[in-house]
């Protein structure tokens, strides 16, 4: 099955759990199907982002798995959008990342993507104005910070930095995004040396293995 293929099943599972006419049997299970062709879409679709140019400073690579993270939970909620007579859908994932006019994307080449397109619209919605005003739609959210507090699987706190009981991904989430601390902050905290390398490489290999568990608790 194509990443098209996946796109267009995941649309129409989710206007069909969507459908108040429906019985909630079937949108039950409409929803189920949502999830799970999110599931193999988001898993097609890292592939090929990571086929892309990235930033070449670790503070610029931070914004932009941060933002492709943004991103990904904005196409997960707004599948039922996705108009694929309008482009592909990395096409869509692309456009949407580049409408949020992070400087760190300025020095990305990204024209040999260029196969990848997608035409927006005046009604297209900007996932950075959603989130430029805290008071109104904090980030991180209050449901994302309170799904890695609650950790319904207890999986992130099982997942350990070099096998420190102290260093769980739940616990390095919680540091960056509640406490607002740096990466270099966060590397002294855990006494693993002067580089905060290794551990922001551990964060970035467990969000791409967990993107599949925040899907299913949080595109709901």
């Amino acid at each position: 099955m194509t990443l098209e293929d996946l796109a267009i099943l995941a649309k129409q599972a989710a206007i069909k759990a969507s459908d108040g006419s429906l019985d909630e049997k079937a949108r039950d299970k409409a929803s189920l199907e949502k999830q799970i062709a999110l599931t193999k879409l988001f898993s097609e679709l890292t592939i090929k982002i990571d086929q892309l140019p990235k930033p070449q400073t670790d503070a610029s690579n931070y914004v932009y798995e941060e933002a492709l993270q943004d991103t990904y939970l904005y196409i997960c909620k707004n599948i039922h959008n996705y108009d694929p007579a309008r482009g592909s859908i990395i096409g869509w994932l692309l456009f949407i990342l580049k409408k949020r006019k992070i400087n760190s994307f300025n020095s990305i080449n990204w024209d040999i993507m260029s196969i990848y397109t997608y035409t927006g619209d005046g009604n297209e919605v900007n996932i950075y104005d959603i989130h430029i005003s805290p008071e109104l739609n904090p980030l991180p959210s209050e449901k994302l910070l309170a799904f890695i507090k609650e950790d319904p699987e207890g999986l992130l706190q099982h997942e350990l930095f070099n096998r420190n009981p102290n260093a769980s991904f739940q616990t390095i989430l919680l540091k960056k995004i509640e406490e607002d601390k740096s990466w270099e902050q966060i590397a002294q905290e855990f006494k693993i040396g002067a580089t905060h390398g290794p551990i922001y490489s551990f964060y970035q290999r467990s969000c791409k293995k967990f993107a599949p568990y925040f899907n299913q608790y949080l595109c709901e």
